[in-house]
């Protein structure tokens, strides 16, 4: 026959399971918070046309064509160090980048919707100080957003491969 449990008894197992319960939440929060998070482009805007992405920051492995989020690096006073921007990888390591007034392109590709030095007078600067023909180096990518005002590669130059936060998915 069964013995009843008692009050004592009860609220102590009930404790014991809510702690368990409570770590395996906590701990996967913990591991789930490690390894993703919530991006917001708070921006009106938006150069990828996105305000909400999901980022994987376990996918670090750069990919033309694929959105990232990186670390902003020599943006001030726009944005300081640190602040996370997501963009458009549109240039890997080896390729040839070409910024003038008529857009920026890509070993002779032009980047959909970069359209020259827009953003130059906003910035208060000749379009001369942003124009450039390159090669990128070992570790630099090229980001750019979608839209003709879109503060990007065009404006601060190549991303160093450490500065790169994960990949981001657009949610909405």
């Amino acid at each position: 026959m069964k013995r009843k449990m008692s009050r004592g008894e009860f609220l102590v197992k009930s404790l014991a399971m809510t702690a368990v319960v409570a770590c395996v939440v906590g701990g996967g929060s913990t591991l789930l918070a490690d390894r993703y998070s919530i991006g917001i482009d708070p921006q009106q805007s938006r150069c990828l046309g996105y305000r909400v992405f999901f980022i994987d920051k376990t996918d670090k492995t750069p990919e033309r064509g694929k959105i990232f989020t990186f670390k902003a690096l020599g943006t001030e006073p726009y944005f300081p160090n640190g602040t996370l921007l997501t963009k458009m990888i549109d240039g890997v390591p080896g390729d040839r980048v070409q910024v003038g007034h008529d857009g920026v392109a890509v070993n002779g590709s032009q980047v959909p919707t970069a359209d020259g030095l827009y953003l130059a007078a906003t910035l208060n600067k000749p379009e001369s100080r942003y124009t450039r023909d390159e090669y990128l180096a070992k570790g630099k990518y090229w980001f750019s957003g979608r839209t003709k005002d879109s503060f990007d590669s065009r404006y601060w130059g190549a991303v160093d491969e450490t500065q790169i936060v994960g990949r981001a998915y657009p949610l909405w």
